[in-house]
């Protein structure tokens, strides 16, 4: 891992794994962070990083990237244990923030909305789906459905890509990996606590949409192992 710092003529003291997510392995230093992943557009990641920082939005600086590595200023400040009210507040702020000077021009055509439907069938041997729940998953994630309104999202907010600092006070938000263009129900839909969200901007979502973004997520995140199955069915039930 060293090489990666040596190579832009970073220190490594300090130097650490922090961890794994879906898509990238984290490393740490005392003062910056090293994020491997051979899918991750790394760079796409940093121009959006550089936007929503110029947009007022509190999250790390891109040092530099290049093929299957991007490496990120550290900030100062932990993964919260729970993400408490408050923080949630301040994040919505700064998702305000880039939904009013996004960081990439949006497209002249806006895509429909459609989840991973193949992930029905990764998972039937584990899950044990019925005829029934195979073609109600199908009908609600294989089926597009139009994005009325367009927004710039921030696409993966949930605890462990939240900062806060010693006070519990938020300090910022990371990993840009699946920010752009979307439905802001794709945005609420990942989040721990949606609460404040549905509170703040429940007049512009669309209830039927929002399921099924939910319903994408959960189907991935158990089809992970990271979830149980159960918790996909309960958005299977009518009403």
């Amino acid at each position: 891992m060293q090489r990666y710092f040596a190579r832009h003529g970073l220190g490594v003291s300090g130097l650490r794994r922090a961890g794994t997510g879906f898509a990238n392995e984290v490393w740490l230093t005392d003062a910056a962070v090293l994020r491997l992943g051979g899918r991750t557009r790394h760079a796409h990641e940093a121009r959006v990083a550089c936007g929503a920082l110029a947009a007022g939005v509190r999250t790390a600086r891109p040092l530099y990237w290049g093929r299957g590595y991007g490496l990120w200023e550290r900030l100062d400040g932990e993964v919260p244990g729970q993400v408490q009210p408050q923080v949630w507040e301040a994040v919505l702020d700064d998702l305000g923030r880039l939904q009013a000077m996004p960081p990439l021009p949006r497209p002249r055509r806006m895509a429909s909305w459609q989840g991973d439907s193949e992930w029905i069938g990764r998972t039937q041997a584990r899950a044990g789906w019925t005829p029934g729940e195979r073609a109600e998953l199908g009908r609600l994630l294989g089926t597009p459905y139009p994005v009325v309104s367009p927004t710039f999202i921030h696409g993966d907010v949930y605890r462990l890509n939240l900062l806060v600092g010693g006070s519990g006070d938020y300090a910022g938000l990371l990993d840009w990996g699946q920010a752009g263009w979307n439905a802001l129900e794709a945005e609420v839909a990942v989040m721990d606590d949606p609460a404040p969200a549905l509170a703040r901007w429940g007049h512009r979502l669309d209830p039927d949409l929002l399921r099924r973004a939910r319903l994408n997520l959960r189907l991935k995140v158990a089809g992970a192992g990271r979830l149980p199955f159960s918790e996909v069915r309960t958005l299977l039930e009518p009403g």
